[in-house]
């Protein structure tokens, strides 16, 4: 009797208990009606006014990234490129497990291709930033706007060595918050907020969130070579086929980055080129079509530690190491010896060898620099007057250019080129086979990271030796006989042509 006069009890307790909790439900909405208390953020609230002052909301209980989106996305636009057929053509973009899925935008297919990026607006009258290797080789092109309008687009210039390009939106009628506020790449910090916008698989404006996580990356193997002078932004914003040309923006909406590509290996991250850099292009691309550039005619190496105590230097010296100079260049006519320390150019600094390759190209032809240098243990200044950048590239490049595009499909590289530095092949002489095209008959023979070190049981040292070879070999019927170091070990391999 006693147990059911308690369940009895209870239950009147249960039922006046969930009508006063019935009559304060409804007092507050009352209130809310009445704009006596804000319905979502009633004043006091501890958990609310935390994430105010913490910056994950502002007074509207939105996110902060609503206003960057509003502010970044009107200067985006989406570009649609039809490529002419380019034997061997590579994107710079690795697809990785999605590139069976797309195959409209496959590397590898011998004819022109569809392809897609994006870019950002940084004039009214229609003149747009982003990367060469999104409108290279372009046949035609199509520009859309955050409105959905849709232009035929041109090239103005381009920039394959950073792989920047500026494109013009014909007929375009921009107004003034279509163009991006571009910010300074120089006054960012590791762990600053990084928002990446574009069109990831043709989703248009699509943002993305995350941080600086690193700067100054260099020496990058990105897909299809990537481009000479690398100097990227790291970012774990996710950045994807599509996302190419679009600003990387801060939290304040301002751009400061171009992303450019993605680590193939890593999952989410990604590498954007610093808006500071992409300005100093866009200004020679908009005027001229195309950059000039200092040339020097050295290989700068890292000053590391072992190689200061080999050198009795100070632990905390700055600098770069020559490790070699090319003869009857501005670096040889101006004194600069192998063995040489570099400490600053024009009284600047130098800290290591992607931002000495920076100084020497971002000057002009013709210019005169001086130079400090460490030697046996002094210190010198040199002088030099530098060259055009593009005349010695022309001059050594154009035959080995066209044997790489012809004969047999190989693309061949120094091995005292970045990329090989990298690799740390141990070996000595040869040249370094980076890439073979798709229709090569040395496919399947020759290897990407082979070294060529014989043709035809002939030598091969250097890339001198690799021309003088081939620049007999052009015509042969005959099948041709390669020694290569693979893995370490040499292998002969033959090739019919």
């Amino acid at each position: 009797m006693d147990r059911e006069k308690s369940f009895v009890q209870l239950k009147k307790l249960s039922a006046a208990a969930l009508i006063a909790v019935t009559f304060l439900l409804l007092g507050i909405l009352f209130a809310s009606r009445m704009e006596w208390t804000d319905t979502s953020l009633a004043e006091g609230d501890p958990v609310i006014e935390h994430l105010r002052s913490s910056g994950i909301i502002n007074e509207k209980g939105e996110s902060p990234f609503v206003s960057v989106a509003q502010k970044a996305m009107p200067s985006v636009v989406n570009i649609t490129v039809r490529k002419e057929a380019t034997r061997g053509s590579r994107e710079r973009f690795d697809f990785g497990p999605f590139r069976d899925f797309f195959p409209e935008f496959h590397p590898d297919l011998p004819r022109g291709e569809t392809s897609g990026g994006s870019g950002i607006i940084i004039d009214r009258g229609g003149y747009i930033l982003t990367n060469n290797h999104v409108v290279e080789n372009a046949a035609d092109i199509q520009i859309k706007d955050a409105d959905g309008h849709e232009y035929k687009g041109e090239v103005i210039g381009t920039d394959p060595q950073t792989d920047v390009a500026v494109i013009r939106a014909i007929d375009s009628d921009f107004s003034s918050e279509n163009v991006a506020e571009l910010g300074n790449s120089e006054a960012i910090k590791v762990g600053d907020w990084a928002i990446a916008i574009g069109n990831p698989y043709g989703l248009d404006l699509t943002v993305t969130v995350g941080v600086i996580s690193a700067k100054g990356r260099s020496n990058l193997l990105i897909s299809g070579g990537g481009p000479q002078y690398q100097n990227f932004i790291q970012t774990d914003a996710s950045i994807n086929f599509g996302n190419s040309g679009g600003p990387l923006v801060n939290i304040q909406g301002d751009v400061i980055g171009v992303n450019t590509a993605i680590n193939a290996q890593a999952q989410g991250i990604g590498f954007a080129i610093p808006i500071n850099l992409a300005k100093s292009i866009y200004s020679q691309l908009r005027t001229d079509g195309f950059v000039v550039r200092g040339y020097l005619g050295m290989v700068p190496r890292e000053l590391d530690d072992a190689t200061r105590e080999a050198l009795d230097l100070d632990r905390n010296m700055e600098g770069v190491f020559v490790d070699m100079v090319e003869d009857n260049t501005p670096a040889s006519d101006g004194g600069l010896k192998p063995g040489d320390v570099i400490t600053s150019v024009d009284g600047v600094e130098v800290g290591d060898p992607a931002a000495f390759r920076f100084m020497i190209a971002e000057r002009k032809p013709d210019t005169e620099i001086t130079m400090d240098v460490i030697r046996d243990g002094r210190k010198k200044r040199l002088e030099f007057t530098l060259a055009n950048r593009e005349d010695f590239v022309q001059i050594a490049g154009n035959i080995g250019k066209q044997q790489e595009d012809v004969w047999l499909g190989l693309h061949i590289e120094e091995l005292n080129s970045p990329r090989a530095r990298q690799l740390d092949l141990g070996v000595d002489e040869g040249v370094l086979v980076t890439e073979i095209d798709y229709d090569s008959p040395a496919q399947g023979k020759i290897l990407p990271q082979d070294v060529i070190i014989e043709i035809n049981r002939k030598s091969v040292e250097n890339m001198q030796d690799y021309q003088n070879i081939v620049g007999k070999l052009v015509d042969s019927k005959d099948a041709i006989l390669f020694r290569v170091m693979r893995s370490g070990r040499p292998t002969y391999e033959a090739v019919k042509p």
